[in-house]
């Protein structure tokens, strides 16, 4: 298998990165990055949430190749937001979507958005926009796009790539990113 998929799970605008093993990517080297979703309304049934929890994971599911390797994710949040509803479809979208991929034993790594926003910058508080700007530099053919979903999965992406082996981390700190790795992933791992 020969790509590993980022992924910033969201029911609007999801953003997906796809990095392809060196020895199977073009020249330059740019990563795909694609942001599938659709909005929804204020006060749709339950029913109408839930169908449009199921049309999500489906784009997001159809935007990944067929050979991927690992998928390395966002996580939730620990504690709810605000909105209950968004964060309970969230976890609905990502539970989808984690249960396919276990199905067909692809590896899948959650990663906290402070873990994320670390390894980008080496500030676990950073902006969106440092995010994106740390992304653009290290991936500078990458259409980012100021999509800052986009960048957040360049990021995880990038991460699983580096686990994997396919890159060198480039800084300080990314090296050893606080993640459970699933087993069998990581430097050595068939890849």
């Amino acid at each position: 298998m020969t790509t590993v998929v980022g992924l910033d799970p969201s029911l609007t605008a999801a953003g997906i990165a796809v990095i392809k093993h060196p020895q199977h990517s073009d020249t330059p080297n740019a990563p795909r990055l694609v942001c599938v979703g659709a909005s929804g309304q204020n006060g749709d049934s339950l029913p109408t949430r839930s169908i449009r929890v199921a049309d999500q994971a489906e784009r997001i599911l159809r935007a990944m190749p067929p050979s991927v390797r690992l998928v390395v994710i966002e996580a939730l949040p620990p504690k709810p937001s605000k909105n209950t509803k968004l964060y309970q479809e969230r976890a609905a979208l990502v539970l989808r979507v984690v249960e396919f991929l276990a199905r067909r034993r692809i590896p899948v790594a959650d990663v906290s958005a402070t873990t994320l926003k670390l390894w980008a910058t080496g500030n676990g508080r950073a902006e969106k926009t440092e995010v994106l700007d740390a992304m653009q530099s290290l991936w500078p053919h990458a259409r980012i796009e100021k999509n800052d979903n986009k960048s957040d999965a360049l990021a995880l992406a990038t991460m699983g790539a580096q686990v994997l082996g396919w890159y060198e981390p480039e800084l300080p700190h990314h090296f050893a990113p606080r993640v459970s790795w699933p087993v069998g992933v990581g430097c050595g791992s068939a890849s």
